[in-house]
């Protein structure tokens, strides 16, 4: 388990503003950027960060067009457009912080070696009995010596469990991988 520490000074907590879902008002407070301290031979303050793909899912991957998702459904963030995800959002709201929490104990595995992508796993969620994924990515603060930034790129269900090339990939522990991502290296397979 993670011991939470103030968040640092120098930046801001990132935190998404609440957004409406038909009619229902989503709090995203649980998303909210958090630090904690990590000792790797020096302590490293350690900002994980969330992305949107926690509560939403690419237009590409609804069903309908784009000029049939109505207004309300639709999610901006200035970079991207994507669609609010009532599913996703409430499994971050009641797996994905906890899990995240836990990272130190979980199984990680090397989702893509090349682009530090990483992810971890909760096998048997919900009545269908699915896995929830987790896909992050670690590196050191180009800013700020002795800080990494953990960004959780995205966290759904596998609608057909991990591809095959996931499940041969390499596993790496919690504190391997954050000492490699504070030395700049990259986890060899």
């Amino acid at each position: 388990m993670l011991e939470l520490i103030d968040y640092p000074t120098d930046l801001s907590p990132i935190a998404f503003r609440p957004v409406a879902y038909q009619g229902a008002e989503w709090d995203l407070s649980h998303l909210k950027s958090f630090a904690f301290k990590v000792g790797l031979g020096v302590q490293v303050d350690v900002v994980v960060i969330f992305s949107c793909h926690c509560f939403t899912h690419g237009v590409d991957r609804d069903p309908r067009e784009l000029v049939e998702i109505p207004s309300e459904e639709i999610y901006r963030d200035g970079r991207e457009v994507r669609v609010l995800d009532p599913r996703r959002y409430s499994l971050s709201r009641d797996i994905l912080h906890p899990l995240v929490h836990r990272l130190p104990a979980q199984k990680i595995v090397v989702a893509n070696d090349s682009q530090r992508n990483f992810l971890t796993r909760e096998m048997g969620v919900g009545d269908e009995r699915q896995t929830y994924a987790i896909f992050f990515d670690v590196e050191k603060d180009r800013d700020r010596a002795k800080r990494l930034i953990l960004r959780v790129q995205s966290a759904y269900l596998l609608t057909s469990g991990l591809t095959r090339r996931q499940e041969q990939a390499k596993k790496v522990g919690w504190h391997t991988l954050l000492k490699a991502a504070y030395e700049g290296r990259k986890i060899r397979p």
